[in-house]
């Protein structure tokens, strides 16, 4: 009977601290992890899956398979770009009660801008926007999880 006692008690402590530990808010879940895309579809300029983790081939035009993006508590953020080789840092905040996340002052078309902010779990963030790619807007969906 004592053993099962102090086993409970473990589980019971273990259970608390991972609870205190999780992510609560979006915010929070942000903060959690690095990212990186794992799908990308579009609309527009591109049309379809224009990116997938594992599928579309190392080196090609459209691998993403290197970029990553990994926000701070201080509002800002930093992206290391599909090379693997440049980063860009920028500031970030959630707005319109934490429905769209604007990435700004990066210096890049692609990161600076406001985007919906889809889903936001600890095992995957999606956020759609639209930007102007060669003169023609291009509906975009990513979809991120984090970094191994």
């Amino acid at each position: 009977m004592r053993y099962i006692y102090i086993l409970f008690c473990l589980i019971f402590l273990i259970a608390c601290q991972d609870s205190s530990l999780d992510p609560r808010t979006k915010t929070e879940i942000l903060l959690s992890k690095t990212w990186q895309i794992q799908e990308i579809t579009a609309s527009g300029y591109l049309n379809g899956t224009v990116y997938q983790r594992g599928r579309t081939a190392e080196g090609s035009q459209y691998d993403m398979s290197k970029v990553r993006l990994t926000f701070f508590s201080n509002g800002t953020c930093l992206a290391i770009d599909n090379t693997g080789n440049n980063t860009a840092s920028g500031k970030w905040k959630l707005i319109n009660n934490d429905k769209q996340l604007q990435i700004f002052e990066t210096n890049y078309f692609v990161l600076d801008g406001i985007g919906e902010v889809n889903s936001l779990l600890k095992t995957e963030f999606v956020f759609s926007g639209t930007r102007s790619y060669k003169s023609t807007f291009v509906n975009a969906t990513v979809r991120m999880v984090p970094a191994n």
